[in-house]
This record gives C-alpha cells, structure tokens and sequence, in this order.
C-alpha cells in the first residue's frame, strides 16, 4: 500500500505556551477525529483510530489552512484565529453527524453550511443557545468560507440568522448617568491604591502586604498562601504534629523567600492594575496593549496630553499611543518599578505566567474579580466597558463622532453601533438646543400664528376676555383664540386645521384630572378654548353651502381619524398612540 504523504496544517509561527497543544488542521481530514479531543487526537490518529484521510476533503481543508496562515502573517490576531478554528470543529463534527450522505468537500460545503445555520436557528427557537451565540458561530465559520470559496457576498447572508437587534436606551435617567461615573471613579481609585500600596519595597517586604484604601478598608495580601487567621496550626494552643511542623516550615521559607518565585501574585497583581489603568487612558484593545513591548519612550505635546512615540537615537518613530496629561507620572513612576523588579524582561506588562500559559494569552484579572472587588464593594469594570466609558466621555465632550472615532481607532459606524451609549442627560441638553433653533414660536417670528389663523405676533386680548381665559401670550394655541390680532383663514384647510383643534381639546378635557389646587381653572380654560372653536365651525358652516361643505368634509376627517398634519402627532400622543 502507497503511504500518503498529507500536506502540513499546522500553525508553526504561533507561540505557545508550554503545556499548550499546538494547532493543527489535521482532525478535519478523519471522519470523526474534528469532535474528538485536542489533547489526545493526535495520539488516537497515529494509532489508527479514526481509519486512514478522507481524500475529498484535503483541497478544502489545505485552503482553509492557507486562509488562516495569511490571516496569521498579515498581523492578525491569534486569538481570533483560534476561535475560528474551534468553530470550524463544531461545525465539521455536526456536518459528519448530520449529514452522513453529503461528503464535506469544496463542491457542497455551502450547502452543508446552509443546513448548519438553520440547524442554529433550530436551537436558538429551543432555548439551548442565545441568539448572539449561534450569530458568533455561523459568522465565524462564514468568514473563512467566504474567502476559500472567493465569494463576492458573505455566505452568512444567504442564510436566515441575523444579528440580533439590541435596542439602545438610557440607562434609568440622569442619576444612572452619573452612578455609572461614579462607579468607574471608584474602581479607578482602588486600583490607584493598590498601584500606591504595592510599591518595590512593600512586595519584597514582610507578609502580608497591607494596602490602605481610601475608603479606610485594608487589603491584605498574603502572595499565594492562605491568611495566617484562617489557618488552625498557626492558632494559639493548637498541638503542632510532624506533618504540621513541615507546613510551619514550608511557609516560614516561602515567606523569607523574597523572589519572583513567591512574590510573583503581589506582581501581577500590580501588573493587573496598571494595565487597567493604561487601558482606561489609552483606549488600547487588551490584546494589544498586554502584548506591547518596552522601548524608549519620547512624548510630545498635544493639546489634552501626550503622543507617546518609541525614541530612536537619530529620529522619534512612529506613534505607539496617547495618554493625557495626568497620567504621564503615574505612567512614568510604573515604568521605574517595572524596571526594578523585572530587570530582563523586554514586555511592557511581564506577567509571570505559571501553569504553562501562552505569553499571546491575556490575563483574566481573576484576583480583582473574583476577591478584591466584592471584598470592597467596587464594581468591576473589564477593559471593554473602561474602554467603552472613555469613548463615551469623549463623545459626550465633543460631540464630534469623526474626531472620537479617530481618536478610539474606529470607524465611525463601529463607534455608534458597538460603542454609543443613549444618554438621557444629552438628550435633553440636544433637545433644549434644538427647537429654539428650529422651533419659529420659540425663534420668535412675528408671523406665526399657533392655532389655525394668522396674526401679527403681537398678543393682545380681546375687550370682552372672561377672566378665567387663557392670556394671548404668542406662545400657547389656545391664548391665539382670545387675540384681538388673530384671524380666520377662508379656506377649507383652515377649517380641517380647526376641526381637529377642537377635537384636541375633546380629549384633554375628557382625561383631565386636576392635580393641585386651582385645577379647575385649567379645565375651565380648555371649555373656554372649545366653546370658541365651535363658535367658528358653526359660522362657517352657516355662511353658505361650499362652507357648510368644508366643515362637513373636515368632521368626517375626525371621525376617520385623518387629522391635520399640524395637530395629528398631538393627538396621537394625547391618545396613546
């Protein structure tokens, strides 16, 4: 038997971590061996589990292993091609199952796909996945189709999975705007304090290290071990056995051992914080920023801070970020601790990665998390929402989407889908800037007449005024019925505009409740306002019979709730629609 030399799929540019299995395409060309474990699948293809390579699926598979390659060297990011290789497993070890009489190969694969998503969908109207999982999954595993097959459109598309629609609203009001501040400040000063309290001197110090928090409550790190208050052999009184002895003596030498080898917690710890931190003032993703390597760093002035450029003895390079300008010290004073405490590192956040851990994976801030926050009663903020606040408060700040945009490393469609947040504070900021603008009774123009009619734009009442009237003041329709300057227009327009005034007023007097005291004379002024609009339809449809048919035709209108164009969206929204 011919052996068959297979093509190599696997990922060699990628770093990894020492325990970590290295990718490889290779499961993809053994019938069952996609859904198998990755650990061991190696293991179970060399000794003949899986039977010999399906040869129908090399072509599609050597070009998805091409696409992802490209994706790799063009600078993409790793953890995003490890995501598409997971789903492409999920997906190839449901079309093995599902569609056991379509090979999975160039020639079908869009119509397995196909069959895939609706599947999805399937689950979705089941409640077995969210909507946004099976959107994440189908979109994944469309983005390398669609570039093995060369398609013009997206292969997700042509499918019945959407993305879902997440309606944007206020958060609860202007105190919800202001309470999300607040809790980024204080998450912002509890890792400003755990910076301060974890200096060089206090994590090669004596254990525990306690750091004050302006809040008057203390941390207490112990570097990896348990507190000594929770610990019965440490107890007064407790009667020590030989077993006990090794674990007093163990952790008096982890203690006295002031290395990275028992300090490293207190470290990352630091480092977790200052990353944070970096994030917020930077807006960088966490999969850039903890991968950032340390370099000479020259800044130059801007208006709101500093461009922080990598120095080069005989010219500055590119720009690497920008901070603002408070900032820059706290930047600065970690860059002198970094120095000292991790001299041969050449990363600008070195993590000490224990268990095996790719330097490509970023950290978890499990620690902040899981114990200080709750522990402090601070809410959390992961790098997505600090970054997401920041572009906000740029937004908010200069109501200038191109320049946030810009500044956050956007498009601008990215900034208002993902990133906006609605406000209620700037709406009603824009919506007060607004109609004085665009509003003529607001702008003050003389010739506008606010009920049906026109007028001078001076208010000046009636002779015969009963006192419980409204005032003509310009600035209320129902004052212009009690204007000596307002007059009728002859037109059956103006009859249809006056129709629907009174059927207005019908029903704001019908749902009228009064609410303090002298609330009846409000409901006296409307009575007032209908009294006199009936008076002007039955002059009208007194005068003659081509006025007669104006009003005739404008109250049939009403009835078939064909308002005004001037009143229809008061009316609508005085009966709930």
């Amino acid at each position: 038997m011919l052996e068959l030399h297979l093509p190599d799929l696997t990922f060699p540019m990628v770093k990894y971590g020492r325990v970590e299995t290295p990718w490889d395409l290779r499961p993809l060309l053994y019938q069952g061996a996609a859904g198998a474990n990755v650990r061991d699948v190696a293991k179970q293809i060399a000794s003949g589990k899986f039977g010999r390579p399906i040869l129908e699926r090399i072509e599609l598979v050597t070009s998805i292993h091409t696409v992802l390659v490209a994706s790799l060297i063009a600078g993409g990011s790793s953890c995003t091609v490890f995501s598409k290789i997971r789903n492409l497993r999920t997906f190839w070890s449901w079309a093995e199952q599902a569609m056991k009489d379509r090979p999975i190969c160039r020639e079908f694969i869009e119509a397995t796909y196909r069959h895939w998503t609706d599947f999805l969908l399937h689950r979705v109207r089941l409640k077995s996945i969210g909507a946004e999982t099976a959107h994440s999954l189908a979109c994944t595993v469309s983005s390398v189709l669609d570039e093995v097959l060369d398609r013009n459109t997206r292969l997700l598309e042509s499918t019945r999975i959407r993305r879902p629609k997440k309606g944007k609203r206020a958060a609860g009001g202007v105190e919800a705007d202001k309470q999300n501040l607040a809790d980024t400040f204080a998450f912002g000063h509890l890792l400003l304090d755990i910076i301060n309290g974890l200096s060089g001197q206090a994590i090669w110090g004596p254990l525990p290290v306690r750091i004050p928090l302006r809040s008057g409550l203390e941390l207490r790190e112990w570097s990896g071990l348990r507190s000594s208050e929770n610990l019965v052999i440490l107890k007064p009184g407790y009667k020590p056995k030989s077993a006990t002895n090794n674990l007093v003596a163990k952790r008096t030498n982890y203690e006295r051992d002031c290395t990275l080898r028992t300090r490293f917690p207190l470290a990352n710890l630091r480092l977790e914080a200052e990353l944070l931190v970096f994030i917020s003032q930077t807006g960088m993703n966490l999969a850039q920023a903890h991968q950032l390597k340390l370099s000479q760093y020259s800044y130059k002035s801007t208006i709101d801070g500093y461009e922080v450029r990598d120095y080069k003895a005989r010219k500055q390079g590119a720009v690497l970020f920008e901070i603002f300008a408070e900032y820059r010290s706290v930047f600065e004073n970690y860059l002198a601790w970094r120095k000292s405490v991790f001299s041969d590192s050449q990363e600008l956040f070195p993590f000490v990665r224990r268990g095996g851990r790719a330097e490509l994976t970023p950290p978890g801030f499990d620690k902040l998390r899981k114990y200080i926050c709750p522990k402090t009663g601070v809410r959390f903020f992961p790098p997505r929402n600090l970054r997401k606040t920041r572009i906000n408060w740029l937004l908010r700040q200069s109501r200038n989407p191109d320049l946030t945009a810009e500044l956050a490393q956007h498009t601008k469609e990215t900034l208002m889908r993902v990133y906006e947040q609605p406000s209620l504070q700037v709406a009603m900021s824009e919506i007060i800037q607004f109609w004085p603008s665009f509003d003529p009774a607001l702008r003050g123009d003389p010739k506008l007449c606010l009920a049906p009619g026109v007028c001078d734009g001076i208010p000046q009442p009636t002779p015969d005024l009963p006192v419980e009237a409204p005032k003509p003041d310009c600035r209320t329709p129902a004052g212009c019925l009690f204007c000596a300057h307002h007059r009728d227009i002859d037109s059956q327009d103006y009859v249809w505009s006056v129709a629907c005034m009174r059927h207005l007023k019908t029903i704001v007097l019908q749902g009228f409740r009064p609410i303090k005291k002298g609330g009846a004379d409000a409901a006296r002024h409307v009575e007032l306002a209908l009294e006199v609009l009936s008076a002007k339809l039955k002059w009208f449809r007194e005068s003659n019979e081509q006025r007669k048919s104006w009003v005739n035709e404008a109250l049939e209108r009403v009835e078939e709730s064909d308002f005004h164009p001037h009143w229809r969206y008061l009316i609508e929204s005085a009966q709930g629609v």
